[in-house]
């Protein structure tokens, strides 16, 4: 903070005349430093509350502006005390006000000092906006076989979303899933984040993959933007994308038969092994490095990590780095607008470590566990939350429930003995509040319904105790999280949910409009006259009729034509 003129005037005529020929007012000095003091509190509390117990945060520019501004606000009481100690103590004794003033410097100067100087604490995650709401879609009953290349939990989830006013489509036509406020435009390039670490159940469902492809190809605008399915396995071999035993109804359908499928079609797809590039440290584009890698951060002592993303080039020529976006060799700028991420891990036990793995835990198969980066370790202590501080939130979370480990003995590998089905999606911006909302609704009923009954087993995946593994470094992620500026929450309070079962739509399109309409009216029963065949999808009560009970809740789920 620099000092006005008036103040600068006032302070230089103070020092070369003696205080009774001063030609300042006193009144002015002590505006100046009343409110030079105030601005430095000001600084100081904001500092303090947007860092909370994490010092870290203090290499974002507002916290270093904040702390600049705080320095020079008590800096000069400071220097006037260390002045006064040295001229003598009568000389201070003469001016009660200004010892008072500097020992409050002193003392607010101490406590940033020892703030900046404490070591990270587990479980002391900042807390979210309270007037914050996350929204998490979510749908069940997926049916088990595709049709074609659509997928109808997919379409069903979009249907949702749109219908509560997330529109995955960003068009300038506003339909039930497209508007200018959408997820993805026609010319983006998006990125896939897949797990594909583990073969049968371990990694994303690959019907749900191709099902989220179309989704995009299907674009209103038609679709000309580019997209890569990437994925970094840690110490697996993906084998091209292309392993025998894939999660999926057909064992054999791998994630490189469906890039193949969409590029025989005309598509700009691909896919891209980020774990050939795990042992590579490069420098970003903007500083003339073109090498496909990793950029690694400096070590972090309060992480015990590096934070690391990659950068490489897709088959078609486009360079991509994760945290700025689209490289423009001709311009020599980033474009981050037309790059969009989409995270689709898959929920299930994580025994070996951390409890559970859904979309937070997910990120382990973007960074590099090389270079120095201790990641996995790290992971304890939010590496991946900062991760995504500095990247961004994915513009999408998919999370995959068809299949998953309902096992806390077992895990984060499934075979396919081992799964569970539980055909569900769950969706959301946030990747937090979808991890801990899913962890407690979906994969602690499915261990209770397999017979393992708390407590759970170390690591636990127990979402209610903040002192489980799930939840040590599920809070510490989110604390980096929110540290960046980006709102996520883990409290089910300030979860909003909307589900849907499919329930109104029976002609299988993920929409509920007049065609679905005709179907109701025939279908319609007097109450505890059970209906006929054909007829459940408008059981919205399950009591086996269609009343009018049922025909309201039709109503509420009316969407109009829709996807298709």
């Amino acid at each position: 903070m620099s000092s006005t003129p008036q103040c600068k005037h006032a302070r230089r005529h103070s020092e070369t005349l003696p205080d009774a020929e001063s030609p300042q007012p006193v009144w002015l000095r002590s505006w100046c430093l009343t409110w030079t003091l105030i601005s430095g509190a000001f600084a100081l509390v904001w500092l303090i509350l947007r860092s909370g117990p994490r010092p870290n945060r203090m290499a974002y520019p507002c916290q270093q502006a904040a702390l600049s501004t705080a320095i020079l606000a008590f800096g000069a009481p400071v220097v006037s005390t260390v002045v006064t100690a040295r001229r003598g103590l009568a000389a201070g004794l003469r001016r009660p006000a200004g010892i008072a003033v500097a020992a409050i410097g002193l003392t607010l100067a101490a406590g940033t000092w020892a703030y900046l100087s404490r070591a990270n604490e587990p479980g002391q995650a900042m807390l979210p906006s309270v007037d914050y709401v996350a929204e998490v879609f979510h749908v069940s009953e997926c049916p088990q076989d595709s049709i074609g290349a659509r997928f109808v939990g997919v379409d069903n989830l979009i249907t949702l979303m749109g219908r509560e006013g997330t529109r995955f489509y960003e068009s300038a036509s506003e339909s039930l899933t497209a508007g200018p406020d959408g997820i993805i435009a026609a010319d983006d390039t998006v990125v896939i984040k897949i797990n594909y670490q583990w073969d049968q159940r371990g990694g994303t469902n690959v019907d749900v993959l191709r099902g989220l492809i179309q989704r995009v190809v299907d674009h209103p605008d038609t679709f000309a933007g580019e997209i890569v399915v990437c994925e970094n396995s840690q110490f697996n071999s993906i084998n091209n994308f292309d392993r025998p035993l894939n999660n999926a109804q057909d064992y054999s359908l791998s994630p490189h038969d469906v890039v193949v499928e969409y590029q025989n079609l005309g598509y700009t797809i691909s896919h891209y092994d980020w774990t050939v590039r795990r042992f590579t440290s490069v420098g970003e584009y903007s500083e003339g490095n073109m090498t496909d890698g990793y950029i690694v951060h400096d070590y972090d002592a309060l992480l015990h990590g590096r934070v690391s993303y990659p950068k490489f080039r897709t088959s078609y020529g486009t360079y991509v780095s994760l945290r700025y976006g689209l490289w423009d060799t001709s311009s020599e700028t980033y474009d981050r607008d037309h790059l969009k991420f989409v995270n689709i891990p898959v929920l299930k036990s994580h025994s070996a470590t951390y409890g559970a793995t859904a979309c937070v835990k997910h990120y382990m198969g973007t960074v590099t566990r090389e270079l120095s980066t201790n990641s996995h370790s790290a992971i304890r202590w939010g590496v991946l939350g900062a991760l995504l501080g500095e990247i961004q939130l994915a513009d999408l979370n998919l999370l995959d429930c068809i299949w998953i480990n309902a096992n806390p003995h077992d895990g984060p590998w499934t075979t396919y003995n081992g799964a569970t089905r539980r055909d569900e999606l769950v969706a959301s911006v946030d990747p937090v509040a979808l991890d801990i909302w899913a962890v407690k609704n979906i994969l602690i009923p499915a261990f209770i319904a397999n017979g393992y009954s708390p407590p759970w087993p170390y690591p636990s995946a127990d979402p209610d105790n903040p002192n489980s593994s799930f939840r040590l470094y599920l809070d510490q992620s989110m604390d980096e999280i929110l540290a960046a500026g980006y709102e996520v929450t883990n409290d089910l309070d300030q979860i909003h949910t909307e589900s849907w079962n499919g329930a109104g739509d029976s002609d299988g399109d993920s929409d509920v409009d007049l065609m679905d309409f005709a179907d109701a009216i025939d279908c319609l029963t007097d109450p505890g006259t059970p209906a006929g065949a054909g007829c459940d999808v408008f059981d919205f009560d399950g009591d086996s009729d269609v009343d009018m009970h049922d025909y309201a809740e039709f109503q509420l789920a009316f969407t109009g034509p829709g996807l298709h």
